[in-house]
């Protein structure tokens, strides 16, 4: 019961419409005469996840085509429809988690397109989630990683990063990838970042990536590698 109400107090700090999976996403005429059998929740949990993964994609191809716009009005409202893509596809998520509160896939998913609309204390809160239905799963990890430079607090991706290093490397270089990232970002716009900081900050990285190219050889892809996760 209180992981119940734990959910839903999570699902209710969203704000999200989700009343249209409370009957499998449709209503049936009441004059049907021989109605369809209603959908279990695990079944409207697993529709919702795979739609919202759906949609993760279609935004994933705006960004791509705002990256590669040449003017400034094509980038904009690919950025846009991106944007939209993302919150219908938090939406999606939202309602398979309202239906399967374990289902912690639909939270990391809920975190990620948080953290794309920038929303970064409600990306935070949903890789919580996830990573207290499953304490080691490593995409939250690196999610959640990603979210802390969000939010500029460095030491909390310091930390995301070397728990990813030694099991799921990928990861870890995805996450470093991202430091580096921020770190060109933010020689451009501190953004309340102190320089001594951004300094000690990219040395960290400077050193961190020079041992892992020279451990690169005996690094071993594990089991929490990434990859994306569909309910079937």
């Amino acid at each position: 019961m209180k992981n119940a109400t734990s959910a839903g107090l999570m699902i209710a700090f969203f704000f999200l419409p989700l009343a249209a999976f409370a009957n499998g996403g449709s209503s049936m005429p009441s004059s049907s005469p021989e109605p369809m059998r209603q959908m279990t929740p695990a079944e409207i949990a697993r529709s919702a996840y795979n739609d919202g993964v759906k949609s993760v994609k279609k935004a994933q191809k705006y960004e791509e085509a705002a990256a590669s716009a040449t003017k400034d009005d094509k980038k904009a409202k690919a950025l846009e429809q991106a944007g939209k893509q993302y919150e219908k596809a938090r939406q999606y998520f939202a309602g398979a988690v309202s239906q399967q509160a374990q289902m912690y896939e639909a939270w990391n998913y809920i975190g990620y397109t948080s953290r794309k609309m920038g929303e970064f204390d409600k990306a935070l809160a949903a890789y919580d989630e996830a990573l207290r239905l499953k304490p080691d799963y490593s995409d939250a990890l690196e999610y959640r990683g990603e979210a802390y430079l969000g939010l500029n607090r460095v030491e909390d991706a310091k930390q995301a990063y070397m728990s990813l290093f030694g099991g799921a490397r990928p990861l870890a270089d995805q996450l470093m990838a991202a430091m580096q990232r921020w770190v060109q970002v933010r020689r451009a716009d501190a953004a309340g970042v102190p320089a001594a900081d951004l300094d000690t900050f990219a040395q960290w990285i400077n050193e961190r990536t020079t041992i892992a190219q020279q451990t690169a050889s005996l690094a071993i892809d594990g089991p929490a590698n990434k990859q994306a996760t569909n309910w079937k």
